[in-house]
């Protein structure tokens, strides 16, 4: 997961960060954590989170992140990160961000501690069991 405090992906950031971010989902519940791996300090006020509602095809991820929706969406040629995560589930949004940054559905407000115009990334690629 990336986050900056401007608002959109790139440039006029005081705050950015990265996480490691892993989901661990049995029948449609579990658990999505963060760990930092680099950043300007940790904003995050909390690391693990309810994952509820849990559904996945081919094209999205669909589930409740304490109680609030997420929406990944599959993308397979990434243009934000120069083709960096291609072939990932992506929900990304930012108080400023373009259009071509806007992908699912998701808000910095379901993570304490991000101010509600940040720009949040949540990147998830299938592992193989």
């Amino acid at each position: 997961m990336f986050i900056s405090d401007a608002g959109r992906s790139h440039g006029g950031f005081e705050y950015t960060a990265s996480y490691d971010a892993s989901m661990t989902v049995r029948g449609n519940t579990g658990k999505l954590e963060l760990k930092l791996k680099i950043g300007l300090g940790d904003a995050l006020e909390k690391h693990t989170y309810d994952v509820t509602d849990f559904t996945m095809n081919i094209q999205r991820i669909s589930c409740l992140v304490d109680g609030r929706r997420v929406v990944l969406v599959w993308v397979e040629n990434d243009t934000v990160w120069d083709h960096e995560y291609d072939r990932h589930y992506i929900a990304s949004w930012g108080g400023d961000a373009p259009p071509e940054e806007i992908k699912g559905q998701i808000s910095p407000q379901i993570f304490p501690g991000l101010a509600e115009h940040y720009y949040v990334e949540l990147r998830l690629r299938r592992e193989k069991p």
